[in-house]
């Protein structure tokens, strides 16, 4: 498995984009952390994860809230120790960004 014991922290997972990038990250063996606007549909995707092995958690954040999303990713650096990976998928604007190194963050 390509991703495991990392954390990977998906912002938007929600979308069809986030959600496939979530599922495919967990079955590489990653510890994904899901967030969304709303609880609803990333909730269903931590169970999907979860039920096919997988380890998942979820958290309400709003992408397009830059303060909100340092602020969660602090907290799972904090909870987590590392984040490997992370995908802002933005809704409104229709941007994602990817990045294979959090800025300022600390790695594993």
């Amino acid at each position: 498995m390509l991703l495991e014991n990392k954390n990977a922290v998906i912002y938007g997972a929600a979308g069809a984009v986030g959600g496939a990038v979530a599922r495919a990250f967990a079955r590489e063996g990653a510890r994904v952390f899901l967030t969304g606007r709303s609880l609803g549909a990333i909730t269903t995707l931590g169970k999907e994860i979860s039920a096919a092995g997988g380890t998942a958690e979820t958290a309400e954040v709003d992408a397009l809230d830059e303060q909100a999303v340092t602020s969660h990713l602090d907290a799972v650096v904090n909870q987590a120790g590392t984040v490997g990976r992370y995908l802002v998928q933005r809704h409104r604007d229709t941007a994602a960004r990817y990045a294979g190194d959090p800025p300022h963050r600390t790695l594993g």
